[in-house]
């Protein structure tokens, strides 16, 4: 496969499978910006864990959800937040995550997750370009080769997702909080804001760029 490299075709058609699955402070960003275009904007938490002191179920995540059967953000095959806020799910598009699990030590007072990525083969360009590619059986290696600043923002979304769960095992050891499965019932709160309340330096941790409107 030398000299092969991914070259997106601009087909939009990765802006029309569900799920996205989004950090939490993403799914902040896409709730202002959608507002902001004056756009429709679904979602719903993903995983949770409840915090007996709060008495919040902590979202770990998000699912954004099709509008229409497209990303709300897709206008004429492009993306409206490419250049402002655009999830790193996306951005690392072929190279997505396969499997996202989650691992909770009550021992150590520890949550931390590990994370399976692969190259999807709904992407066209992808299929078209398999059968050069299936000398290369580690998939990382693949992808560094194939997908050089895909992987690259696939490192950048892994980055983060530890940031998050370092930042709550830190809470949960000095006993800030204490962590549980999901309280059916109980209000939901987005993890990174409130992560914030402990650690205001979370924008600067998560390298968060002011939202600027860029279209």
């Amino acid at each position: 496969m030398e000299g092969l490299k991914f070259a997106c075709s601009s087909c939009g058609l990765c802006c029309t499978l569900s799920p996205v699955s989004l950090l939490p402070h993403e799914d902040m960003a896409l709730r202002f910006l959608a507002n902001a275009y004056n756009l429709k904007y679904r979602s719903f938490p993903g995983y949770k864990m409840y915090d007996e002191i709060s008495g919040f179920n902590l979202a770990f995540s998000y699912v954004m959800e099709l509008v229409d059967g497209k990303c709300t953000f897709l206008e004429n095959n492009l993306c409206l937040i490419h250049n402002v806020a655009k999830p790193l799910i996306c951005r690392s598009y072929p190279f997505v995550p396969k499997q996202v699990k989650y691992f909770v030590d009550n021992f150590n007072r520890r949550v931390y997750t590990m994370v399976e990525h692969g190259l999807s083969m709904k992407c066209p360009v992808v299929s078209r370009d398999l059968r050069r590619m299936e000398s290369v059986e580690n998939p990382y290696r693949l992808a560094y080769f194939y997908t050089p600043n895909e992987f690259l923002a696939s490192l950048e979304m892994e980055r983060a997702r530890n940031i998050y769960f370092e930042l709550l095992s830190a809470l949960w050891k000095k006993r800030l909080v204490e962590l549980t499965e999901e309280k059916p019932g109980a209000p939901v709160i987005n993890l990174y804001q409130f992560l914030r309340t402990y650690f205001p330096e979370m924008p600067n941790l998560l390298n968060i760029q002011p939202l600027r409107d860029k279209r």
